[in-house]
């Protein structure tokens, strides 16, 4: 494979129609490279941009893609992109790094797998995907906890008055106190998941985020994607807002993010370019 060999880095597909209504800047090229195009056919739309095949395979690509400073303006355009073509149609996003061989492989492609695409846009073409996460002070939700337990022991007269018996009495009520906040928060997030179901037509549970202590204090103890009709949308809200509302005095939190393409319910289209 030579450097001069040209390829297709596809960004999603959309009805037909969708991409001559989005122009300006959106669709430019990151870093100079060339604007995006549109693969019009039966209806459906795919929405590619021609790049050298060098850029995206071979060992200096597995380095790039491994270089934030390359990956992450390219990845933002590809989701300007997604996000414009998502403005004016359905949309069925490709994930960051699909590459065809050419533009006939990236059309045979998309006649094999037109059913299936179109019958996707036209089963999310009046529904949004959001992001739903819950997060919880553990420490803190602890220690509430703990003193509460210790309080109750002293007024009990359950606690020992020798220093070395008390030591062990303490641990053993902080660990049970771990454990019952530990249950506590997962079934908070089981019922909050529950309730945000009701009004949705599809989650997909996502893996939990591990806490970074400098950007927030807080565990994560749910993290979903949901489908919800726009008809239900103003319900869906209001339901996050009033369990958001009702947990917020025992320390867990309730967070939404959205509308974003939807990526966590797309067919698997993977296969060979």
């Amino acid at each position: 494979m030579t450097q001069t060999e040209e390829g297709v880095y596809l960004f999603c597909f959309a009805r037909a129609g969708a991409a001559r209504e989005v122009r300006g800047e959106t669709l430019a090229g990151s870093d100079g490279s060339e604007a995006v195009c549109a693969l019009e056919a039966q209806g459906l739309v795919a929405i590619f941009r021609p790049v050298s095949l060098a850029e995206f395979q071979g060992e200096l690509a597995e380095q790039r893609l491994q270089d934030p400073a390359w990956v992450v303006p390219r990845a933002c355009q590809h989701e300007r992109v997604v996000e414009a073509v998502m403005a004016r149609s359905p949309v069925l996003p490709v994930r960051f790094g699909a590459v065809f061989s050419s533009r006939d492989a990236l059309e045979r492609w998309l006649a094999e797998r037109h059913l299936e695409i179109s019958g996707f846009l036209d089963f999310v073409a009046d529904k949004e995907e959001w992001g739903a996460k819950a997060f919880v002070h553990l420490d803190n939700a602890r220690e509430r906890r703990l003193q509460s337990e210790l309080a109750l022991a002293e007024r009990g007269g359950r606690l020992s008055e020798s220093p070395g018996a008390r030591y062990f009495q303490v641990k053993r009520l902080r660990a049970e106190v771990d454990q019952h906040v530990k249950l506590w928060s997962r079934r908070a997030a089981q019922e909050i998941q529950g309730e945000l179901e009701a009004d949705a037509v599809g989650f997909r549970a996502l893996p939990l985020q591990v806490r970074n202590p400098s950007e927030r204090p807080e565990d994560m103890v749910l993290n979903g994607a949901l489908l919800v009709a726009r008809a239900r949308l103003a319900d869906f809200r209001g339901r996050a807002e009033a369990l958001g509302a009702r947990f917020r005095e025992q320390g867990l939190s309730v967070e939404l993010s959205g509308p974003w393409p939807p990526y966590h319910f797309c067919p698997d289209l993977n296969g060979r370019h």
